[in-house]
């Protein structure tokens, strides 16, 4: 940390995202184990409100991927995922062959396949051998409030971790924590998240995955996992805004299973090295920008634009306004692998943007067998059984908590571990395994290797 210029007696100014970074001390501030009096009474105060909206009515799910639509016509969210099925769709203008010439009809079609599509096509199996069905014997296309909070909740870790960030990103006013908390369970629900993150990969759009436009392999200086997005290679054309909203989605869920260090939080890195005009996405921007602002709160660490070219600064012009101001403070644009140093050393920076880490992406599909416990229905079960039953104690054991916040929460501590192991013990039967589960950046035992 640099040398403090504070005299004594005066109070020491924040430390800015830099001095975090230079020092490798992660924010702690309104973090669990860093908690000021106040700070612990918000957060009983807005579990409060959480444990009485459970009462509330159940919420639609109206963007399923394989349930009939529910959606109206003229919805224009950002970040819905899907208006349309993501599949093979008319193209409006035929894709370009050689010399101009339409394309045939067929590769029309394959320009939009799904990894599901691409292997049925090519003579394998489903990689997800069971049909969805969601947790807590909830319908298929209504969620309650409770089941998609704790379902979210789990993800994070501990559930109170969780709360926490809606709690910072409002700034410690409950009931907007409330109201935001809120709109993200009825996005999760609309959306269909825990139908989205069981299928996987395989209702995803193949050609993105492929091509390996987005993808994690090494972490920052704060130890939060680093996406790398490699501008150059996006080419919007190529795919549906329906599916790169829901690759965007799904590989934000994703890294928060390779973000337990880092209290959730990723950085993303923007490679825009031999990009032109037409890898610009605005889009893709718009989306990624509102996911991170308001139904992820608190995900993003850190966002960094490598760029070395005259004609960032036309497209910077259309991207600031969008910005949350939030997000704004934690963008840095670097021109070379040491204006990244700062942030990601050279020895975890990939040597493609300069660094020194080898990593060479390429996609492996789905094997036909690494889902198969997904068909075991008998020991889902027993799992969904142990899972509801620690989601019900922790409940149990919080609403006391809340109640009489002297009585201490030592018990509720065990709880929490409780549920922890359970939903990890439930994870492979309801989250399809994905890319970073194959080439061993998850193992098996679902620790990290970044």
């Amino acid at each position: 940390m640099p040398p403090s210029s504070t005299e004594p007696g005066q109070q020491q100014a924040p430390m800015t995202l830099l001095d975090h970074y230079e020092s490798r001390t992660a924010p702690t501030a309104g973090h669990l184990g860093a908690l000021t009096v106040e700070q612990t009474q918000k957060l009983l105060q807005l579990w409060t409100l959480v444990l009485d909206g459970f009462a509330a009515d159940a919420l639609p799910v109206r963007f399923s991927l394989t349930q009939p639509q529910a959606a109206s016509a003229d919805d224009t969210d950002i970040t819905a995922l899907s208006l349309e099925p993501l599949g093979p769709v008319d193209i409006a203008e035929p894709a370009k062959g050689w010399f101009s010439w339409p394309a045939a009809p067929r590769e029309a079609e394959r320009k939009h396949e799904t990894v599901l599509e691409y292997m049925e096509r090519t003579a394998h199996r489903a990689p997800v051998p069971a049909e969805f069905r969601p947790l807590f014997g909830q319908p298929l296309l209504e969620r309650s409030v409770r089941a998609a909070f704790w379902q979210a909740a789990t993800q994070a870790g501990d559930p109170d971790a969780w709360v926490l960030r809606f709690l910072r990103a409002r700034k410690w006013d409950t009931g907007r924590a409330l109201d935001m908390l809120q709109k993200t369970l009825r996005w999760r629900a609309a959306q269909g998240i825990d139908e989205l993150t069981f299928y996987g990969e395989s209702r995803l759009h193949y050609h993105t995955l492929e091509q390996g436009l987005a993808f994690a392999c090494t972490r920052d200086n704060l130890n939060a996992p680093v996406i790398v997005i490699r501008v150059r290679l996006n080419c919007a054309s190529d795919r549906t805004v329906g599916a790169m909203k829901r690759f965007t989605c799904w590989q934000i869920e994703t890294a928060q299973q390779l973000a337990q260090a880092s209290d959730g939080r990723i950085t993303i890195l923007f490679d825009l090295s031999g990009f032109a005009r037409e890898n610009i996405d605005i889009a893709l921007v718009r989306t990624l920008v509102s996911l991170l602002t308001n139904e992820y709160p608190e995900t993003l660490a850190l966002m960094i634009i490598h760029v070395d070219s005259w004609l960032f600064s036309g497209i910077w012009a259309l991207i600031a306004p969008i910005l949350d101001p939030v997000v704004r403070a934690k963008i840095v644009i670097a021109k070379n692998a040491e204006e990244i140093a700062p942030y990601i050393a050279p020895e975890n920076l990939v040597t493609e943007v300069g660094g020194k880490k080898h990593f060479e992406y390429k996609y492996v599909l789905p094997s036909e067998d690494e889902n198969r416990c997904m068909a075991d229905a008998a020991a889902r079960e027993q799992r969904e059984e142990r899972f509801c039953a620690a989601v019900d104690r922790l409940e149990e054991l919080t609403r006391r908590w809340v109640e009489d916040p002297q009585a201490g929460d030592g018990e509720r501590t065990e709880a929490k571990d409780a549920l922890k192991q359970a939903a990890a013990a439930l994870d492979p039967y309801v989250r399809a395994r994905s890319w970073y589960h194959r080439v061993g950046l998850i193992a098996p035992d679902n620790t990290v290797k970044l």
